[in-house]
């Protein structure tokens, strides 16, 4: 037992040298190769990002187009774009036998049309929101009775429909039997005054006098709503020619051309004729992208000559003239065109999908 225990002081763990510091080299070459990592990822997340924005909103067109095909199925025809007010009227009444005419009266006094038609009754976006978010059951006001899209109340604040004196009209966010879910985050509705009415003419730019139908919107801060046009008023009359635009949203949304050419009629006397539309016997549906901008040629006027594109080339035809302009959806002056990455129900994907390389 005359044996010592070592003392603790001189004890050491084999194999273990003095502690190493990282040096300031290492230290920065790990920041750099960091830093590289970083920026290899964050471009890769955003276009990620990016491609399913995009694949959301080229959804929402089809799930749109779904929805204005079971109109058909349910109403018997496609629903009219507003643009035309002959064309409304006859729809609805063949659509429900018993209107009274006293809906239609109602729905005037609260629209506004900006869209440049002369017959106009409510803008090409409105027009959808109109016809998929559902009417009343009443066969007699299907527009202001109980689950209607208008909402009239008389001066006591009670619901009335417009066979009775009503004192104020406003936007019904529940509505009956919608065929498509508008979500309410993505509708231009403003109820600040107390009324639920329509904020796109102030938010949009989309006209001076507010009406009480809004439009959807493909939401995350993008204003450019879906634009609906009825095969029935590509062309509205003999001079105008349907479209819609906003002050506060890029460009011009038009119905699109196709490739595709009716060969009875003349390329040089007709060339308007000439060229087919895209789904020239049921409708479009347009998105803007996640640009916002339609592209298009600007300042589309009555009485001018507008210019469309066709589908799938992305050339440009002037339909007075016959002459092509450009290709690619090419915009004037070199500019990069904002509509290839336009949405559309008869496109998959967006425009630029179907170019060819």
């Amino acid at each position: 037992m005359s044996a010592h225990l070592p003392h603790l002081a001189t004890c050491r763990r084999p194999g273990r040298g003095p502690h190493r510091a990282f040096t300031l080299v290492e230290v920065l070459v790990v920041i750099a190769i960091i830093g590289l990592l970083v920026g290899l990822i964050v471009p890769a997340v955003n276009i990620a990002r990016r491609s399913v924005q995009r694949a959301a909103i080229v959804f929402e067109v089809q799930a749109l187009s779904n929805a204005v095909e079971q109109y058909k199925t349910k109403f018997g025809d496609y629903p009219p774009d507003g643009s035309d007010r002959s064309v409304f009227e006859r729809h609805f009444t063949k659509a429900f036998s018993n209107i009274a005419r006293s809906e239609f009266t109602a729905l005037y006094a609260s629209a506004n049309s900006s869209s440049g038609a002369p017959t106009a009754i409510m803008d090409p976006p409105e027009a959808l929101v109109f016809a998929l978010g559902g009417f009343s059951s009443d066969p007699i006001h299907p527009f202001t009775g109980k689950g209607g899209p208008l909402f009239l109340t008389n001066s006591a604040g009670v619901q009335v429909d417009s066979s009775q004196a009503f004192t104020s009209a406003q936007y019904n966010v529940d509505r009956d039997s919608p065929l498509f879910d508008f979500k309410q985050g993505q509708l231009t509705l403003d109820a600040s005054s107390g009324l639920t009415v329509s904020s796109d003419e102030a938010l949009l730019g989309a006209g001076a006098t507010p009406d009480l139908m809004p439009v959807y919107t493909s939401g995350n801060g993008r204003l450019a709503p879906f634009v609906y046009f009825d095969s029935r008023t590509y062309r509205v009359g003999t001079s105008f020619y349907n479209f819609y635009r906003a002050s506060n949203v890029g460009g011009v949304a038009r119905p699109y051309k196709s490739d595709q050419v009716n060969t009875t009629v003349s390329k040089t006397v007709n060339p308007d004729g000439h060229y087919r539309y895209a789904n020239d016997r049921t409708f479009q549906i347009i998105s803007a992208g996640l640009d916002d901008d339609f592209g298009g040629v600007p300042g589309l006027q009555q009485n001018q000559t507008p210019v469309f594109f066709r589908y799938p080339s992305g050339t440009s035809l002037d339909i007075v003239t016959g002459n092509s302009a450009s290709s690619r959806y090419g915009e004037a002056n070199g500019v990069a065109s904002a509509q290839l990455d336009n949405a559309t129900n008869f496109a998959d994907g967006v425009l630029e999908d179907a170019l060819e390389n």
